[in-house]
């Protein structure tokens, strides 16, 4: 339908619906009559035993609605909305404990998550389409988020996964390719993105802040656990006509760079988990024939940076953290063909 001389509406929508039920039974053994020995007594020590029943049913209604105008041509602008969900569960690694020291089975059920996507953009085609550039801005919102949280009531201090109120997160995105010509591309991107716990007030501490006097901290408004506040990347490809050992193919070139913040890898937020930001560099050459076949030769984390990619802090507050180091400079060759 036309908007007016030069814009162009469309509209567009998907909905799905989702149904699950789930059933559990615990009983743990640690502490019964038998068992209240060795590694068993001193256990029970810290999770004391339990038995409960519990079960769930949720139905969610997800789907996306989309209004895109075509402002000139090669240009257009949309606006979205999103709305799904996670689904929940059930907790199976025991539960706090109530003032009559029995299973709180109000925290068994853990609820779905229900998710909210706000996004506004422009999309582009540009210079008889050498040029593309599309860019957005969003807003997402969790309800009901999935995380651990921590009981400090009666009974052992306990750890589990529950729902916490929610979390934001918003920003912006670009992308941009240009055939500067017909031998040469380059394309690049960039995320800048705010996410947070908007609510989350009974959280795990984090290792530095962990005593005798501190079992629950308020990690509201604290960044969300592996989400760098931005990532950018660049690249190219340049591929010229040649002529190899009798065949017509082409010679290509082909360079990569991917550059992102710090971010955290726990929820916590301790300063001891802090991933620092780090750049990678990959890169390929070879020859490409017009028979099929394929030989390159290639190099990923060219720099040989050093970096991790993510760390773990290990229970029983030990002040053990385990992390993944990333690949060093890897260098490679691959010959591929098809028939």
């Amino acid at each position: 339908m036309e908007a007016n001389l030069t814009a162009q509406r469309d509209t567009g929508s998907v909905l799905h619906r989702r149904a699950q039920e789930r059933q559990l039974r615990v009983h743990s053994l640690w502490g019964r009559r038998g068992h209240n020995h060795g590694p068993g007594q001193r256990q029970a020590a810290i999770l004391r035993p339990q038995a409960y029943d519990a079960s769930t049913s949720d139905a969610s209604l997800s789907g996306r609605g989309v209004v895109s105008y075509e402002l000139t041509r090669g240009v257009m602008a949309y606006a979205s909305y999103a709305k799904t969900s996670k689904s929940g569960g059930l907790n199976m690694s025991g539960l706090p404990l109530t003032a009559a020291n029995q299973p709180a089975l109000a925290t068994a059920v853990i609820k779905p998550e229900q998710n909210t996507t706000y996004e506004i953009g422009l999309k582009s085609r540009l210079f008889a389409n050498r040029l593309q550039v599309n860019a957005d801005l969003f807003n997402t919102t969790v309800h009901d988020f999935q995380t651990n949280v921590v009981d400090s009531g009666p009974g052992a201090l306990r750890g589990y996964l529950a729902n916490i109120a929610l979390v934001r997160s918003k920003g912006a995105e670009m992308d941009a390719q240009w055939l500067v010509t017909e031998a040469l591309g380059l394309h690049a991107s960039a995320s800048l993105t705010d996410g947070r716990y908007v609510s989350y007030r009974n959280g795990p501490c984090p290792l530095e802040q962990i005593s005798a006097a501190t079992t629950v901290c308020d990690l509201s408004g604290r960044p969300i656990t592996g989400l760098p506040s931005s990532v950018w990347s660049f690249g190219g490809e340049y591929h010229h006509p040649v002529e190899a050992l009798g065949q017509t193919g082409e010679a290509f070139a082909h360079a990569e760079s991917t550059l992102r913040t710090h971010m955290y890898g726990d929820p916590t937020d301790s300063r001891y988990t802090r991933l620092s930001g780090y750049g990678l560099v990959n890169a390929s050459l070879g020859y490409r024939s017009q028979r099929g076949w394929e030989i390159s030769l290639w190099a990923r984390n060219l720099t040989d940076a050093h970096y991790l990619q993510n760390v773990t802090v290990q229970s029983g507050n030990s002040g053990l953290i385990v992390g993944t180091p990333g690949d060093p400079r890897t260098v490679g060759m691959t010959l591929r063909t098809r028939f």
